[in-house]
């Protein structure tokens, strides 16, 4: 019988749900807006991405310079979105990876350069502890320093060749147990300070990266093959889009100090963006803008989100006014 990839970091999602305050306002929402994200509506939107990512590249063999340029920023925002995607199917609250798992992760997080597991490894403890010390996210004083800021929306050019890296220490780190601190605090973002050598979930995620770097060498032999088409096809859009992920984190949080998960903070440290418009889909793809009521309701589908925003403005006092 064939191992199961575990998760062993699932109670994290239990976790954050009972953490989260449960008085006025979350308590009182209606259930019929509670609806969760499932597997085959995650994997519809991800083909759906996928299907404009291919006239894309049409567009790029046969049209004109202009159309491939247009392309190419068509591409990053589907690289955008699967990067929401695969952070929707994070929350969800799997016990292994069943086929149609890894079929989503590898439609979504392998163009990343990234897994299931590392994602659900720093972004469920950002969205555990918002705003505090060990919140993989939290940026102290980033608003207050452009300086600062825009440094931080530059290094989204560096996120998908650093996290390319991570694929190959990570391997390293599965089969040599000393390297798995500098793993888990540098690459997954562990702000914790505990010894991570003996952790289920750094192993786990470890393990992990042997199904991305299997994708990354296609890369590099499809590179070999037709560079440019590469180069334009994918390397230039996947960059860009850690670019717009980099800036789109600085959009959706106040970088204040926190020491509690009462709705109260959360309506003062995140924000929502990007409602609507023409630019949505290219800098806030799959309703992520509707952040707030992700915070104050993470395992719930993105579908659903316009229609909560909508529920907690007409009855949740203070609710701020879009960023």
């Amino acid at each position: 019988m064939a191992a199961v990839d575990p998760l062993p970091h699932d109670h994290l999602a239990d976790d954050l749900e009972r953490a989260l305050d449960m008085g006025a306002g979350r308590a009182r929402v209606p259930r019929a807006l509670l609806v969760p994200p499932t597997v085959e509506r995650l994997l519809g939107m991800a083909a759906a991405d996928w299907a404009i990512i291919g006239l894309a590249w049409l567009g790029m063999a046969f049209g004109p310079w202009w159309v491939g340029a247009a392309a190419v920023i068509v591409v990053a925002s589907r690289i955008h979105s699967f990067g929401v995607i695969l952070h929707d199917a994070a929350h969800l609250p799997l016990r292994g990876k069943p086929p149609r798992v890894r079929l989503l992760e590898a439609l979504c997080g392998f163009p990343l350069a990234t897994t299931l597991n590392a994602m659900r490894y720093h972004h469920l403890r950002h969205h555990r502890d918002n705003g505090m010390p060990t919140d993989p996210y939290f940026k102290p004083g980033v608003e207050e320093r452009p300086g600062l800021y825009a440094l931080n929306v530059l290094r989204g050019f560096a996120l998908m060749p650093f996290w390319s890296v991570r694929v190959w220490f990570g391997l390293a780190a599965w089969a040599w147990p000393p390297l798995r601190n500098a793993y888990g605090r540098v690459f997954l973002q562990d702000r914790s300070g505990a010894d991570l050598t003996e952790s289920r979930e750094v192993l786990a995620c470890a393990r992990a990266e042997a199904g991305q770097a299997a994708f990354q060498l296609l890369v590099v032999v499809s590179a070999v093959v037709a560079p440019r088409a590469v180069l334009f096809g994918f390397v230039l859009p996947a960059v860009l889009a850690g670019v717009l992920a980099a800036w789109r984190l600085l959009q959706e949080h106040r970088y204040t100090p926190t020491s509690d998960r009462r709705i109260g903070t959360t309506l003062a440290t995140t924000y929502d963006h990007h409602l609507n418009g023409w630019l949505t889909w290219l800098l806030a793809p799959r309703n992520i803008g509707f952040h707030i009521v992700h915070h104050l309701h993470p395992q719930v589908g993105l579908a659903q989100l316009p229609a909560l925003r909508a529920w907690y403005v007409a009855n949740q006092p203070g609710y701020p006014e879009p960023r």
